[in-house]
């Protein structure tokens, strides 16, 4: 592959430096600028899909004609999906190289936000968002501009993308990596700026992911010049199982991806997240590193992948193993008469085995458990081995995770019991075998599963009739926490 000279390097190095020079001391107003356009309350809170949205998607596409900036599809910025619904905003800046200017770095940031509502007493309530995400999109207009200026010393090429509809469930970077322009084996970074105007409150801008990259965190803090008075705070991966940003629908396609952000400092999806609490200068600084960091990358010839992704964004295995705990309450149940006892704590912990075949899975399990019942003689506990096998219908897995119901039987082993202080006695009174019906609903997101568990006996646990003529069964209802490896 030719490589740039050396002169051509240091020629354009000076033109970047007094370029950054000169735009630096108007880059903080213009981030203002764009920041107090788009949070302003005539946008409305920039609900997805509505009027307010289309005027900030008209307000960006104005600032990228501006700049000159290329549509990477057609003569146009805009990308709908989801029925012309909503619209992806999308250019790009070629790069040089004969070779590298057909892959790409993706640089994206949401410009919808929450909308507005209506308050107790009528009040239109409006959800400006300027930190979410006025603030990435402010910061993606000034990164083309400074990137459109250094055009010459890219040799990747950069696509700049304004995400819709990220607010009600990251549709709009999904669209754009489930149906790309350009082939998605040559996207080779993703970097989602999301959140980056309180930079003096949280004390840093932090960038999630480097552990997708190989060397990343050397190049996020001694390739790419660091600006005087900019702290930059790295994180291997993206592990909040809770938050997620516009990087979701890459890194599922082994894209190595970045979120870039200043973290949940400011009034988060609150009506006091405005334009007058932003950090403009903290801004600037990262927007400065970004541009350092993009042409860094856009130039380094033995960029790569790690091949390593976050746990969050790992897809489902067709096998797993997993670790449980539950803690609920059981009862006995009168097979005569209608009324059943009372019921007392019941708790466990054991092992899973998974196997997944797309929306269906079988999960055999294997639990130790203490159970009690309420009883009128005084209350009863046994210690168990319980086995069961869950079949599992499952929704395809997404961001929000993975929704489950299950069935299927259960077998149980008394170890040992006692009534009150004295011991159960099995070869007479009671037995130690139990069958039955285990059912539920659970919930995976990333590793956690949460479920909630009830197990029907239909063997009996007494082996002789009280004195209305009804043997006992057990009923149990757990709440389920799960790891899954």
């Amino acid at each position: 592959m030719k490589k740039y000279s050396k002169m051509l390097y240091v020629s354009l190095g000076l033109l970047f430096v007094s370029t950054i020079a000169y735009a630096q001391e108007s880059l903080a107003d213009r981030l203002k600028n764009h920041v107090y356009t788009l949070a302003a309350d005539s946008l409305g809170g920039r609900e997805a899909g509505s009027m307010y949205a289309g005027k900030a998607a008209a307000y960006i596409e104005r600032q990228w004609q501006e700049i000159g900036l290329t549509p990477l599809v057609g003569d146009t910025y805009l990308m709908p999906f989801m029925n012309n619904r909503y619209h992806n905003l999308v250019a790009v800046i070629e790069g040089n190289d004969p070779l590298l200017k057909d892959e790409y770095i993706v640089v994206g940031a949401h410009y919808d936000h929450l909308g507005s509502k209506t308050g107790n007493n009528g009040e239109i309530i409006i959800y400006n968002g300027a930190d979410d995400n006025a603030s990435g999109v402010a910061t993606l207009i000034e990164l083309g501009r400074k990137l459109k200026v250094i055009q010459p010393t890219l040799a990747r090429s950069v696509i700049l993308i304004a995400f819709d509809a990220e607010e009600i469930g990251l549709y709009g970077s999904n669209d754009f990596a489930n149906n790309p322009p350009v082939p998605i084996n040559n996207v080779k970074l993703m970097l989602s700026v999301d959140m980056v105007g309180w930079y003096k409150t949280s004390g840093y801008v932090n960038y999630s992911g480097y552990g997708t990259i190989r060397d990343g965190k050397q190049l996020l803090l001694e390739t790419a010049n660091i600006p005087e008075g900019l702290n930059v705070k790295t994180q291997n991966f993206e592990k909040s199982i809770f938050t997620a940003t516009d990087t979701y629908g890459f890194a599922m396609k082994g894209i190595p991806t970045l979120s870039v952000t200043t973290g949940l400092k400011s009034p988060y999806h609150k009506p006091e997240d405005v334009a007058e609490l932003i950090d403009y200068e903290g801004m600037a600084l990262i927007t400065t590193h970004l541009t350092h960091f993009i042409q860094t990358v856009s130039a380094d010839e033995n960029f790569h992948a790690s091949g390593k992704i976050a746990a969050k964004h790992r897809p489902p295995s067709r096998f797993d193993l997993g670790i449980s705990a539950h803690i609920g309450t059981n009862y006995h149940s009168y097979t005569a008469g209608a009324v059943n006892g009372k019921s007392a704590d019941a708790y466990g912990i054991g092992l899973s085995a998974g196997i997944n075949m797309g929306i269906w899975g079988v999960r055999p399990e294997v639990y130790y458990e203490y159970i009690n019942a309420r009883h009128p003689a005084g209350d009863i506990s046994t210690h168990s081995i319980t086995v069961p096998l869950h079949f599992l219908l499952q929704t395809p897995p997404s961001l929000a995770g993975r929704a489950a119901v299950f069935a299927g039987p259960y077998y149980s082993r008394k170890l040992n019991g006692k009534q009150e202080k004295i011991s159960l006695d099995f070869d007479n009174l009671y037995y130690r075998n139990e069958a039955g019906i285990s059912y539920g609903v659970e919930l995976q997101v990333s590793r956690i599963r949460l479920g909630v568990t009830r197990r029907e006996a239909f063997t009996n646990f007494t082996r002789t009739k009280n004195d209305d003529g009804a043997y006992i069964r057990n009923r149990s209802v757990l709440a389920t926490l799960s790891y899954v490896f």
